[in-house]
């Protein structure tokens, strides 16, 4: 299948044996094809791409704060950037990943959001919100979902349903899950193939986990009575841990880093993503990923947990040029 990844304009350069102002002066020239996101140009290139079934995971943990938005918008946006098909799902009606990717709530209607699914067991159309990257977006009145799923026998599957239709029309779907053990976060657990547990490296994160675990199981049995083979062999739905939050400077975080190791009993724990406050505040602020805002460092962190994330847990083939 062909595709279209983007490439930094420096990479590109590096690539083609030019300097970057050389680059950009193509640019300007209409030399080159580009596209601009935030500060940075890059360079769109056709590639190919093994036919993939759909993936979908979700963001889940009962914890707030932990990270899950900021990790749906960053690596919804690295793998969209690689050329894969990625929709986002805000599940949350604090609408965070919808306003962070530059979509106001209040414009959203609710015939964009959840809710039909909940009421019609269609998914929306989603609004595309970068090369590769469609959202369907959330708002305020999603709260009234939580009523109506639980007046609806089997409500907590309507997302798994809806998404089974369009199977094939992306590579992955990312689910941002709020903060909760309601009806709502329930459908969106119950929405694929497995969820990814953000773990803040303090204790506010530890104290949830073992609740997360639990809770895990409960929904892998509710799974195992509609789609055994789903599930056969698996004691939970959890597909990998990632740690949040992680201040290298203090030892209480160190000791939490090296204790989350004995998860794997459990599933993969993942390379953690550093607290980078600057950056994180610029991201949102600027309604933009986190790659975008300049800071190097954290655009390699969330790079080497997409690689992770690729061979561990989505075990896709990466497109080729």
């Amino acid at each position: 299948m062909r595709r279209e990844r983007l490439i930094p304009l420096l990479e590109w350069a590096r690539k083609e044996g030019m300097s970057e102002s050389l680059a950009r002066k193509w640019i300007r020239e209409g030399r080159v094809e580009a596209v601009r996101l935030g500060h940075y140009w890059y360079i769109p290139e056709v590639v190919d791409g093994p036919e993939q079934g759909t993936q979908t995971y979700t963001f889940f943990t009962h914890a707030g704060g932990a990270g899950k938005t900021s990790l749906a918008r960053d690596l919804g946006f690295e793998l969209a950037s690689r050329g894969y098909r990625v929709l986002l799902v805000d599940a949350d009606p604090q609408a965070n990943l919808t306003a962070w990717l530059g979509v106001d709530p209040n414009s959203v209607e609710e015939e964009e959001t959840l809710l039909k699914v909940i009421r019609q067991d269609l998914l929306p159309r989603p609004r595309q919100v970068g090369r590769n990257l469609y959202l369907i977006p959330a708002s305020v009145n999603l709260a009234m979902g939580e009523l109506e799923l639980d007046k609806r026998p089997l409500g907590a599957l309507a997302l798994r349903t809806a998404l089974e239709r369009v199977e094939g029309e992306y590579d992955l779907v990312l689910v941002d899950s709020l903060p909760s053990l309601g009806s709502l976060a329930v459908m969106a657990a119950l929405a694929g193939d497995g969820l990814l547990v953000p773990v803040e490296t303090g204790a506010k994160g530890i104290q949830a986990l073992g609740a997360v675990v639990q809770v895990a199981k409960e929904y892998r049995e509710a799974l195992r009575k509609v789609n055994p083979e789903g599930v056969a062999g698996r004691s939970h739905i959890i597909s990998a841990f990632i740690p949040t939050k992680y201040d290298a400077r203090t030892q209480g975080d160190n000791r939490i880093l090296q204790a989350l190791g004995e998860l794997e009993e459990i599933a993969p724990v993942a390379p953690r993503v550093a607290y980078r406050p600057g950056p994180h505040r610029k991201a949102t602020e600027g309604q933009i990923p986190i790659q975008l805002t300049g800071d190097r460092e954290a655009a390699e962190e969330v790079a080497l947990l997409t690689d992770f994330l690729l061979k561990r847990v989505f075990r896709f083939e990466e497109v080729v040029a």
